[in-house]
């Protein structure tokens, strides 16, 4: 139990000073989110149109009063898509008020890390019989950065279009991480020598 928590929290601090390097120091984010010089009147615009803090999809179709995915709303999606063909487009994340950072933003950030990597080592343990080299116990911690990527960030880029200048960024955080992961886990968990 002492080595799992060791390992887990080795790990925790890894992913969490990596996130903090990536962002607060090096230059890998600088350009994650483009900047316009017209935001004070997108923003002004935002606030009078847009409801509520939430995501929005534009152009979209209106969900407001729908309850489960009904052939008229399936028939409304689908011109929906044909109608934005050539047309832009926006994802936003609107918050009405923002606020400075939370503390718990900060806590929560890294009791996810921490189940992350706890999953990660539960899965080194239940193929430790098999995973007896070093490389092995790496390229298993590594196939798992993968996963994350693929099935999150690949994902959003693919199918809410979200922009490959944003992606990659992402792409390189979750490599980084689960490189300095997979790296400390394969030595921690060496197999005792008998």
């Amino acid at each position: 139990m002492k080595k799992f928590i060791i390992g887990s929290l080795v790990g925790t601090v890894l992913i969490f000073v990596w996130s903090f390097l990536s962002w607060e120091v090096l230059p890998i984010h600088v350009h994650s989110f483009n900047y316009t010089p017209k935001q004070d009147s997108v923003m002004k615009m935002l606030d009078r149109a847009l409801p509520a803090s939430g995501a929005y999809i534009l152009p979209g179709v209106d969900n407001r009063k729908v309850e489960s995915v009904t052939s008229d709303y399936k028939a409304a999606q689908e011109k929906n898509m044909k109608d934005m063909v050539g047309k832009s487009g926006a994802i936003i994340f609107y918050n009405k008020s923002n606020s400075a950072m939370d503390p718990m933003t900060m806590v929560r950030g890294i009791i996810i890390d921490l189940f992350a990597v706890m999953s990660a080592i539960v899965i080194l343990m239940l193929g430790r019989d098999r995973l007896k080299t070093f490389f092995m116990r790496f390229w298993v911690i590594l196939l798992i950065g993968f996963i994350v990527a693929l099935n999150s960030y690949l994902l959003d880029w693919n199918w809410m279009g979200f922009p490959w200048h944003f992606i990659k960024r992402e792409l390189i955080d979750v490599c980084a991480e689960w490189t300095l992961v997979g790296l400390w886990l394969a030595w921690y968990f060496k197999p005792a020598k008998g």
